[in-house]
């Protein structure tokens, strides 16, 4: 607004007195504008924290989704009959590597991550994980796609969370109309509390609330 004052009072240069003349002629950058408009006080400091919710608000979700369900390496589980305590992705003796190695498949380095030989056929047919799987915890630890199984045939649930971030954020379209119906203070104001509320309330029911994973999928499907 300042600039732009100044830059009509320059164009009228020749309707103003000789005060105001030897004002604007005293401005001369950017920095002189900013210092007549007003210097980094308690309004400035107050409209910056404020402007930043959305952003934190942004960063809660997107945090959760790249490193709560990121998909680390896994494998399929080993029947009991097999080895009864297979709970850990890196064996911890030679018995438990040749055990893994005899009944998943491996492929460039890794184990298969989707499917296990048949332990009740001699042929070794590939089966799906029917015991379910085993996580590599070393880099992203307990993750929500290791709760949920959200792997192999069921990835797609997954994705069904990515997809219904991005739609949401079609939702933007509608704050223009409500900035003309009810103002634009108001509507930023409202949405900028409500959204950082909704997201860091559901950040912590995930974390420190006890609550079946049923009723955690449906919680981040809300919150995307």
């Amino acid at each position: 607004m300042c600039v732009c004052l100044v830059f009509e009072m320059t164009s009228l240069n020749n309707t103003l007195d000789d005060s105001t003349q030897q004002t604007v002629a005293e401005i001369t950058s950017l920095d002189d504008v900013v210092q007549r408009c007003g210097g980094l006080g308690r309004f400035q400091w107050l409209q910056y924290c404020f402007l930043s919710l959305v952003h934190i608000s942004a960063g809660l979700a997107a945090y959760y989704y790249v490193y709560g369900a990121g998909e680390p390496d896994h494998r399929c589980k080993l029947p009991r009959s097999i080895w009864p305590n297979d709970d850990q992705y890196n064996p911890v003796n030679t018995t438990y590597q040749s055990l893994i190695n005899d009944f998943i498949p491996e492929s460039n380095g890794k184990w298969d991550q989707c499917h296990l030989y048949d332990s009740m056929n001699l042929t070794h047919n590939l089966i799906l994980c029917s015991n379910g799987w085993i996580f590599d915890r070393t880099i992203l630890g307990l993750t929500f796609t290791e709760e949920m199984n959200l792997v192999c045939h069921d990835k797609s649930k997954k994705s069904l969370l990515s997809t219904v971030v991005q739609v949401g954020g079609f939702l933007v379209l509608i704050a223009g109309i409500l900035s003309d119906r009810f103002g634009r203070k108001k509507t930023l104001l409202l949405t900028s509390i409500l959204i950082f509320t909704i997201c860091f309330l559901t950040q912590v029911t995930l974390q420190w609330i006890q609550m079946t994973i049923a009723l955690k999928y449906k919680q981040i499907l809300f919150i995307c």
